[in-house]
């Protein structure tokens, strides 16, 4: 049996721009996912912050819209809008994305291996063995120097190996809605609220096209708040004309992300924004650093923990700080009452608070604004 550089698991974003990386530098690299078609089990927001577009370089084709402004909507409707006069971020079509990065990743010359599910990864003195079923196959298995785990938040393979899982998983729910004539000129609207969406938020992404992606996570299950926000944003459309999609979302990585010639990496490490969810950039974040660690690895022909350990000093002096400062914003925010946030929603206004912010927004690095919001919004009003 041929002995591969790389094995990786799960044709995500985080996975296939991993291998990516890793066959441009010259490795044998395969990718093995159970998805029969690249995309096919796509569920996402879709949104990505022109930073990453321009950091990854990133393809244009599946975008089908940009934002430029977004709202926060109070649970009685006050708001708070930020506006700029270029895109933020971009909407994008996941599951075409995915192929696109898979196009990419081909292009490069990596094995597609689909419809192979992987259940097991036994370490061995020179390499892994993954082991995989397909259908009603017999199980086969790809023999590798190292493994890449980005199957997702499952957390499957990682429980097995005692690797890295999420410290809390939020339940997310979406669907792509008709909403008439919603333009892609209007703001994409986030919805804030323990009625709305407890321990987390609602949103709503204008697509274009009379469109729009309508979903919320909370902690709870989100099927109840669905029914009623669905109501709230697309007044008289029935919960069973629109296909509804769900997926859970970990957060806050607990354990190691690296073993013996084994790393984990994106939504699979845990890395994905505490603050909104969203799991594209620092999955890309997450792969480049792994490529970046495997990669020496190869030069020096060493595979240990103590080697591959560098990815763990990588991502959390990148963005660690991130991660905890979100989710212990998160958990704050989603303990408050209705009533305080309608408060806090006057505060702010009061006070001009976006204006304030503006040096500190950034779409995908929010600590800076959360920590300036946290004194601004808890210390005593400015007065002329």
């Amino acid at each position: 049996m041929v002995t591969r550089d790389a094995a990786v698991i799960g044709a995500g974003p985080a996975g296939l721009y991993a291998a990516y990386q890793l066959a441009s530098a010259g490795l044998d690299v395969a990718v093995l996912d159970a998805q029969e078609r690249i995309g096919e089990d796509a569920v996402c927001s879709g949104v990505i912050g022109e930073e990453a577009f321009r950091r990854f370089g990133l393809p244009t084709g599946p975008v089908l819209n940009c934002i430029c402004s977004i709202r926060a909507i109070s649970p009685r409707g006050k708001t708070l809008e930020y506006r700029s006069p270029t895109p933020v971020a971009r909407v994008v079509d996941k599951a075409e994305f995915n192929r696109a990065l898979a196009a990419q990743a081909r292009g490069a010359g990596v094995e597609l291996g689909l419809g192979r599910f992987v259940e097991g990864i036994q370490q061995e003195k020179d390499g892994v063995s993954v082991q995989f079923r397909s259908g009603l196959r017999p199980g086969g298995r790809v023999k590798a120097r190292v493994a890449v785990i980005a199957s997702g938040v499952g957390g499957a393979l990682n429980r097995k190996l005692g690797m890295v899982k999420p410290r809390e998983v939020l339940r997310a729910i979406q669907a792509d809605v008709p909403l008439g004539t919603d333009g892609a000129a209007n703001p994409t609207e986030i919805y804030v609220g323990r009625s709305v969406a407890p321990g987390a938020f609602g949103w709503k992404i204008p697509l274009g096209r009379g469109q729009a992606r309508v979903g919320l996570m909370c902690v709870e299950d989100p099927r109840p708040y669905f029914g009623a926000f669905l109501e709230r944003v697309a007044p008289g459309l029935e919960l069973s004309q629109v296909k509804v999609r769900q997926k859970p979302i970990g957060q806050m990585p607990v354990g190691a992300c690296v073993a013996e010639r084994i790393v984990a990496i994106g939504e699979a490490a845990a890395h994905v924004k505490t603050s909104t969810g969203g799991g594209i950039f620092f999955g890309l974040l997450s792969a480049e650093m792994a490529a970046r660690v495997l990669l020496q690895a190869f030069r020096q022909s060493e595979f240990g923990v103590r080697r591959l350990g560098e990815f763990e000093r990588y991502w959390r002096a990148a963005f660690g700080v991130e991660l905890w400062t979100g989710y212990l914003a998160r958990k704050l925010a989603g303990q408050l009452p209705d009533i305080l946030i309608e408060r806090a929603f006057d505060k702010a206004n009061g006070m001009d608070l976006i204006r304030r912010l503006n040096g500190s927004l950034k779409f995908d690095w929010h600590h800076e604004a959360i920590l300036a919001s946290f004194r601004s919004l808890c210390g005593p009003v400015a007065r002329a």
